[in-house]
């Protein structure tokens, strides 16, 4: 299949992209590229893995542990480290100008589970679905590999996950007679309860400013109301009924003081200080959020928090969402070595290095088999015991327009959520916003 020339569309990256840039995808024969990823390497080779650090539960770093291992089964290939950016959109802004350029470094390169159909439209990351057996991915979430899909390819290899929980005071549960909560309405009513007495300032802290944290939080409501941001047809459905319940809940939480007003500005680590410091009953989080809230020293609650899959709306069959998030690699098609690569982010996804990341890292290895496996539940760690119960929601990444999707979302939920406008409105704003980013103008 021979592919043409394109124009990276600034839409899609942000990036004022200068007509004309080529990648390899647009120079050369697919079917060519997919051949010589096929193809072992021969003699010693060298490739470049862009990646940012792999938390060890140590503090340590995963990586180089992982290319020791790589290389007692690859000694003819070697790798080295180009260490990532800060940030996440600092890094898919790097990789995109570096590849959209024609570089060939890095061969391989740790993206956020949000990129795929973005990088894969652009001509960014080859297409790697035919390049193993299709039982291969049968041992991943489906929602992650929804989410490095698009248009029936995959643009990237599975490393690690993420995913959102519901972290609570086992002590003031305890207090007051309270059960764990299983609906949003219990948790709410347990929560004032608990503030009423005086034992804690806020009820549930959780992720409101304008970022994509308020995206995943949207996510992750919607799903608990029956609803979406995009159909899967690719319709947007934001402003359909689930979504006035979701986000009419958000905002009845500010509205009653069982959440602070200050959480319009919260992202993870507001509401984690609020969480740690003693100051909320509940909180939503990601996984992390498990070690440095039962930190002795770190923490002033250690040793009185519980970690559970999220609630659920009364009268909605499911609860138990969550985000998906996490990081996998992708390979670049103007590699050079495009059979090292695909053999490197290959092994990161198989069972070998996925049992390293239960036993050592302090991420959740993204293969269900391990996460099933004697050695999770010997973990004693309850965000990888309960992985298997959450039910994982992908953003609204099937479109290549996704930062421009989320950017509408979390942009009129803000205004919801904080007072300034009533909730259809911002809801049939949103809707309007993201018709338009499909529709690739810019907001």
């Amino acid at each position: 299949m021979a592919l043409s020339r394109r124009t990276l569309l600034a839409s899609a990256g942000s990036i004022a992209m200068t007509a004309g840039l080529t990648t390899a995808c647009g120079t050369n024969n697919l079917d060519d590229l997919l051949v010589r990823a096929k193809r072992p390497p021969k003699g010693p080779v060298t490739i470049r893995w862009w990646a940012g650090k792999i938390p060890a539960r140590d503090g340590g770093d995963m990586r180089p542990a992982i290319i020791r291992a790589f290389r007692r089964k690859h000694p003819n290939v070697r790798i080295e480290i180009l260490k990532g950016l800060s940030t996440t959109d600092g890094n898919r802004v790097a990789l995109t100008t570096q590849i959209g350029g024609g570089s060939a470094t890095p061969d391989v390169y740790l993206g956020d589970t949000t990129w795929p159909a973005q990088f894969g439209a652009n001509y960014l990351a080859l297409p790697v679905e035919s390049l193993v057996p299709k039982s291969f991915w049968e041992s991943y979430p489906r929602a992650l590999m929804q989410a490095s899909s698009l248009k029936g390819k995959v643009y990237a290899f599975p490393c690690y996950t993420d995913a959102a929980y519901l972290f609570y005071r086992k002590d003031l549960l305890a207090k007051h007679g309270l059960p764990v909560p299983g609906t949003w309405e219990e948790l709410e009513r347990g929560a004032r309860r608990i503030q009423r007495a005086g034992d804690a300032d806020y009820g549930f802290v959780w992720q409101g400013s304008v970022s994509e944290s308020l995206t995943c939080v949207v996510t992750e409501f919607l799903a608990d109301a029956g609803g979406s941001v995009l159909d899967r047809s690719g319709r947007v459905t934001v402003a359909d009924e689930p979504a006035q319940r979701a986000v009419s809940y958000l905002r009845g939480l500010v509205d009653a003081g069982v959440t602070p007003s200050a959480v319009t500005t919260y992202a993870e680590q507001d509401a984690m200080d609020a969480f740690a410091g003693g100051r909320a009953v509940f909180l939503r989080n990601w996984a992390y959020a498990w070690g440095m809230s039962d930190a002795d020293g770190a923490s002033k609650v250690a040793g009185r928090v519980g970690v559970v899959p999220r609630p659920g709306f009364e009268g909605r069959p499911h609860s138990g969402h969550a985000c998906l998030g996490g990081w996998s690699n992708f390979i670049n098609p103007n590699s050079a070595e495009l059979g090292a690569a695909v053999a490197f982010a290959r092994f990161c996804a198989e069972e070998e290095v996925q049992m390293m990341l239960l036993r050592q890292a302090g991420v959740l290895p993204a293969m269900d088999t391990v996460l099933d496996s004697p050695a999770a539940a010997r973990t004693g760690d309850p965000t990888i015991t309960t992985t298997r119960r959450l039910r994982l929601v992908a953003r609204p990444v099937q479109t290549p327009y996704y930062p421009q999707v989320s950017r509408a979302v979390y942009t009129q939920v803000n205004s919801a959520i904080g007072g300034s406008e009533p909730v259809g409105g911002a809801l049939r704003a949103a809707r309007s916003d993201i018709t338009a980013a499909l529709e690739g103008k810019a907001l």
